[in-house]
């Protein structure tokens, strides 16, 4: 029987979490790196499936082809993220976010995905507390 791509992504998720990790939520986002001096409007979104765990933001690749471990496309624990800005609009809602080697990203969610707007956010200003 054929998997469902929550079901792939949930075995491949499996493989790289700590032993006492766990899943918390999952769905998809647009995200785009920021580069200076090139406007918002201009950025070249791709679409992303998103892992939310107890620690950390996983962001696979959405390809057609079977996923695999190197399909990861961005993992970082919520406490090297930095939460810069956030904006509830619609249709979409924005995050501004910082790595902690300087990298900025614009993760933008579909209203379907609000919740997991809202539990991201959450995590990244309890976890500078």
């Amino acid at each position: 029987m054929r998997q469902s791509r929550n079901e792939r992504i949930l075995e491949v998720v499996q493989r790289v979490l700590d032993p006492d990790e766990s899943v918390e939520a999952r769905g998809s986002c647009w995200a785009a790196v920021r580069r200076p001096k090139v406007p918002l409007l201009l950025l070249g979104r791709h679409q992303y499936d998103v892992v939310l765990t107890d620690r950390r933001m996983l962001m696979f690749a959405r390809r057609r082809h079977r996923l695999r471990p190197e399909d990861v496309a961005f993992a970082k624990r919520f406490s090297s993220l930095t939460l810069e800005s956030a904006r509830d609009g619609f249709p979409l809602a924005r995050q501004h976010v910082t790595t902690d080697t300087g990298r900025r990203l614009v993760v933008e969610w579909r209203p379907r995905h609000r919740a997991l707007a809202q539990r991201f956010r959450t995590a990244l200003t309890t976890a500078r507390v």
